[in-house]
Formats: C-alpha cells, sequence, structure tokens
C-alpha cells in the first residue's frame, strides 16, 4: 500500500500519529497498481481490535492479544450483510491478507520488505 488517509466524521484528514475511531472513513491506495479502497470503521479499541469495511462486500476484524510473553494477531473476514456473495473473491482476500501479515511480521522483526518491487514484469509487483 502506498498512502492511506483515514478521514473523521466531518471529512478532516487525520495525523499520521492519530488513531482511527469509530465511524472514521478511510482510502487506502496501493503503489504501482491501479488499486483504491475506500471504507469505514466500524470498531477501535486501542490495541486491542480494529474493524472496518472492505470493499463493498467483507467486513474484517483484527484482534491483538498477549499470549504467553509473546503478540497474537487474528484476523477473521466475513461476508457484510446483504454482501452477494463471491467465493474467489473471499479467497483471493485470504492470500492477500496471508502475505500482508507475514511481510508485516517480516519487516517488524527482521526488517525485511518482502514485496518484489522491480517492474520487469508488471504480474510480479505487489506493491
Amino acid at each position: 500500500m502506498g498512502k492511506a488517509e483515514y478521514m473523521d466524521s466531518n471529512g478532516n484528514i487525520l495525523n499520521a500519529a492519530d488513531s482511527a475511531r469509530k465511524e472514521d472513513t478511510f482510502n487506502w491506495h496501493w503503489l504501482k497498481k491501479d488499486l483504491n479502497i475506500k471504507g469505514s470503521v466500524l470498531e477501535a479499541i486501542n490495541n486491542e481490535l480494529f474493524s472496518f469495511t472492505f470493499g463493498p462486500a467483507f467486513e474484517v476484524t483484527i484482534t491483538i492479544k498477549e499470549h504467553e510473553g509473546r503478540t497474537l494477531l487474528t484476523l477473521h473476514q466475513k461476508y457484510s450483510a446483504g454482501a452477494e456473495k463471491n467465493d474467489f473473491a473471499h479467497i483471493n482476500c485470504c492470500a492477500c491478507w496471508v502475505f500482508f501479515l507475514t511481510n508485516l511480521k517480516s519487516l517488524l522483526e527482521h526488517g525485511i520488505d518482502l514485496r518484489e518491487i522491480l517492474i520487469d514484469d508488471e504480474s510480479l509487483v505487489n506493491r
């Protein structure tokens, strides 16, 4: 992802140091791809839970808990109420979340970014 903007209920862009709150909205832009996703924050409890809409079909909830001196992060994605089910989109999102979280762990623990950045072949670029 290249840029993430969060806005309060008045449309004001939050500062990077501000935590998103319930009913805030967001706009995520990916680098090197023509991809933009808008959504809203459904619930936010600092250092515990973050729930948001992801496209028109999904809701995602991330929980964070301490477990035996380590951090346990759980991501749960479900269809939004009334959303048309698309199993391919759901499976594709699952694969992307696995990569995103693996890369996040790699960056946090080892400083290594696993994303491909060379544009020799556009199908390889995942930024």
